[in-house]
């Protein structure tokens, strides 16, 4: 028997990087699998790849910063397989960089896609999520989340608050006998991580500006590493956990 056999996965931001490397992963392991991200292509991609690996991934198009987008993407997939059994939420974007050249516009867009997108997904995810019997929901933070960075001000805000949604949700939830869970990864080699490279702000985080040095295993992960620590945590074997903040960071928050 596979890990997932007979659960509904819905995860957001699924067509590259961490998403795209978990949705595989969840198919392999007998999941049925809605991916939902604002990247068609990528989407595409994704379901192809899945198809080659002889399992099969569905995808939407979903902006989550947009509340509307959020309960249809939950719809869809009750409609597709009838019920809703993890909900995933782990879009993200790099968010603007330093606070001095931060624009009202990007820290709302960052707020948006991190917080906003958690929350109503969950809203609208965990009601179906109840009616399947229970399940579990996680959230992607980040080790920004845990340490401050000097030059992403916005960014850390997002994914600490994240870490505290979970907290939240998992004592509302856990009589209902859904799991809310946290995970924080950290430098892995996905597009977004190029994208903090790319902002043109300065400073950059601290673990972009030194490099691997403060990293205590020395290497950025790969995001089929964050995929495995995913993979427990929506998974029965992680059954009596709820309310944590799981580390897959090479050490770096503990360094």
């Amino acid at each position: 028997m596979k890990t997932l056999d007979g659960k509904v996965a819905l995860i957001t931001g699924g067509a590259s990087g961490i998403g795209r490397s978990s949705a595989l992963l969840f198919a392999k392991e007998g999941a049925k699998v809605v991916i939902a991200d604002i990247n068609d292509q990528m989407g595409r991609e994704t379901v192809k790849l899945a198809k080659e690996a002889g399992t099969e991934i569905q995808y939407l198009h979903a902006d989550v910063s947009d509340i509307s987008d959020l309960e249809k993407m939950v719809q869809e997939t009750v409609k597709m397989f009838g019920k809703v059994n993890i909900f995933w939420h782990n879009a993200g974007n790099v968010g603007p960089g330093a606070m001095e050249g931060t624009s009202e516009e990007e820290f709302d867009k960052t707020l948006s896609i991190h917080l906003k997108g958690g929350f109503f997904g969950a809203k609208y995810g965990i009601p179906e999520i109840k009616k399947a019997g229970g399940g579990s929901v996680l959230f992607t933070s980040s080790a920004s989340g845990l340490k401050p960075s000097r030059g992403s001000a916005t960014y850390s805000m997002a994914k600490a608050a994240l870490i505290m949604l979970t907290r939240c949700l998992a004592l509302q939830y856990s009589k209902d006998n859904i799991r809310v869970n946290c995970i924080c990864p950290g430098v892995t080699d996905t597009p977004l991580t190029a994208d903090f490279a790319a902002r043109n702000r300065d400073p950059l985080d601290v673990h972009l500006n030194k490099g691997l040095q403060v990293i205590p295993m020395g290497r950025r992960a790969v995001p089929e590493e964050i995929a495995q620590a995913a993979l427990f945590l929506v998974s029965d074997a992680a059954s009596y956990m709820t309310g944590a903040i799981v580390c897959v960071d090479g050490g770096l928050s503990a360094a």
